[in-house]
């Protein structure tokens, strides 16, 4: 089976960026005119060791793009937690673009959607195996026998896949449940609530006992009075974020062709050459 690997680019600009980025330091890399190019720069190092772990035959970079979705007018607080990047990164994801524009890369940002959703609609197309790359928990629940997510181990050295087989092991729930998770417990990423009170352990321990979201609820009067008094009272809550969490397979502005998201990289280094990233220029030539 042909391979698709589906990259979350905010995550991987924002893991790219602050992996060489200190504060407190004078030195930043750029090129001689004084382009900030360290997020760039660690961008590309990293895609291009997830093409040579990976090989796929089909690739896409997805992004977020600027304002609110439908998320933010469910819940006003929605991501408002999260505090704001440096000035200097949002130039960096500009000349990002650039240069998958440059390499043939397919890429995109969709007004109203996430990256996440743009990865979790691709993720339906038939005939391919999806690899995606994001330390996002709301994409978990994309994981079947077709889809897997991959992480680097920075420790280790080495790239891990979390697949049907091992999920259990790594998170105790299923795939399938990771949805009614963030329902119960909520998520501090995305600012979602949950329900109040219900931490990691219960939530876990009502999905392994009862299955799902409905059931628990049909089984309130097994439950001890505590948890049967949250549950009654986040029940509106709960489910906001449950309906929050779930990602959209069905954003339509995206181009399903498959044939579009082919591996096929020029070797037009224009923008690359200009940033001064020759390091970047060989690892392609290499590919």
């Amino acid at each position: 089976m042909k391979r698709f690997l589906l990259v979350d680019g905010n995550y991987l600009m924002f893991q790219s960026f602050y992996a060489t980025y200190r504060p407190d330091s004078s030195y930043i890399m750029s090129n001689q005119e004084g382009v900030t190019t360290n997020g760039t720069f660690q961008f590309f190092n990293m895609l291009t060791n997830l093409i040579q772990e990976v090989r796929p035959d089909y690739l896409f970079i997805a992004f977020d793009a600027p304002g609110k979705t439908f998320r933010h007018e469910k819940l006003d607080s929605y991501k408002d937690n999260r505090v704001s990047a440096p000035v200097i990164i949002f130039d960096q994801f500009k000349w990002t673009k650039h240069i998958l524009n440059d390499l043939n890369i397919a890429h995109a940002e969709i007004v109203g959607a996430e990256a996440d959703d743009l990865i979790a609609t691709l993720s339906t197309l038939e005939d391919t195996q999806k690899i995606i790359y994001s330390a996002d928990k709301d994409l978990l629940q994309l994981v079947n026998e077709d889809i897997c997510i991959i992480k680097r181990n920075a420790r280790e050295g080495i790239f891990e896949y979390i697949n049907l087989a091992n999920f259990e092991s790594h998170y105790e729930i299923r795939p399938e449940q990771i949805i009614d998770y963030k329902g119960l417990f909520g998520d501090t990423s995305d600012n979602l609530p949950g329900v109040k009170g219900i931490g990691d352990k219960t939530a876990k321990k009502l999905l392994l006992q009862y299955g799902n979201w409905d059931t628990i609820y049909q089984n309130l009067d097994n439950l001890t009075p505590s948890v049967r008094k949250k549950l009654i009272e986040g029940k509106e809550s709960g489910e906001l974020c449950r309906e929050l969490a779930t990602l959209k397979k069905d954003v339509a502005q995206l181009n399903h062709n498959l044939v579009s998201y082919e591996l096929n990289i020029s070797d037009n280094y224009e923008t690359l050459e200009y940033l001064e990233l020759n390091r970047i220029i060989n690892k392609f030539e290499k590919i």
